[in-house]
């Protein structure tokens, strides 16, 4: 008896064509079902008041929301990357310690400031609000000259008002900042302005700058806003919604 193998021969499943079909057919029908299922599983959630592992599981692995995580976790050494010394708003015994790195020309921080501004004013009782610097002058011009002038305005006690005017300033702000730009900020701040000069061109603020910006790359930011909550880090801008759910169950 002879037997051809010649591929017509073959039935359709046999053949390449079939096989390849059949593969993709049963990937298709596998990635419905697991698509499906996870529909299910958050319509389940939101159903039964859950709502909040949507916010959990899709910003920047803030996990931390659950009441039942472990907020204390360390990511760096806390004492390092809680500059004692550093610009902050809050309570001087919290529960729930941010240090945020920010870069005065960075649009995410921009976005992100009147939300810590709110996040303030509602948990500001517990929460201690750490500033360090991390300009990125790759990429925004003239960010470690402002990083210069806020520190300096801290000196003065001027950090905050310049914070807030610095970010709704932001898109008049130049390539560079200079010592005599200092008279033109004057009229909107009532700081010692030969003081403000003298620190300007000092290396004082400059070596702080430097510092909070070489920590940074030790403790692993690439960009910002870049957070650490307690010693553990998240990055980009979160929604105050996230805040509120985590900052809310802190006992």
């Amino acid at each position: 008896m002879v037997f051809n193998n010649s591929p017509l021969s073959l039935r359709w499943y046999q053949r390449f064509g079939g096989v390849l079909g059949v593969a993709l057919g049963v990937t298709a029908v596998a990635a419905v079902l697991f698509f499906a299922g996870f529909v299910w599983y958050y319509y389940h959630q939101i159903q039964n008041g859950n709502g909040e592992i949507l916010l959990q599981n899709f910003y920047g692995g803030f996990t931390a929301a659950d009441k039942n995580s472990k907020i204390g976790s360390s990511d760096v050494n806390r004492s390092e990357v809680e500059l004692v010394g550093a610009p902050f708003i809050g309570s001087n015994n919290p529960k729930v310690t941010i240090v945020e790195f920010v870069d005065f020309k960075c649009p995410n921080c921009k976005a992100e400031a009147p939300i810590l501004r709110q996040v303030m004013q509602k948990y500001g009782g517990k929460v201690k609000l750490i500033m360090r610097n991390f300009p990125i002058e790759s990429t925004h011009p003239g960010a470690n000259q402002l990083a210069v002038l806020g520190q300096c305005a801290y000196y003065q006690g001027w950090y905050w008002p310049l914070h807030d005017w610095l970010f709704n300033n932001q898109d008049k702000l130049g390539d560079s900042f200079a010592t005599s730009d200092i008279d033109d900020l004057n009229i909107f701040f009532s700081w010692d302005a030969k003081k403000m000069k003298e620190c300007f061109n000092s290396q004082e603020a400059k070596v702080l700058v430097n510092k909070d910006y070489a920590d940074a790359g030790r403790f692993g930011v690439a960009g910002t806003p870049t957070f650490f909550i307690n010693g553990k880090k998240v990055e980009g801008v979160i929604p105050f919604e996230v805040w509120d759910n985590f900052l809310r169950n802190v006992k």
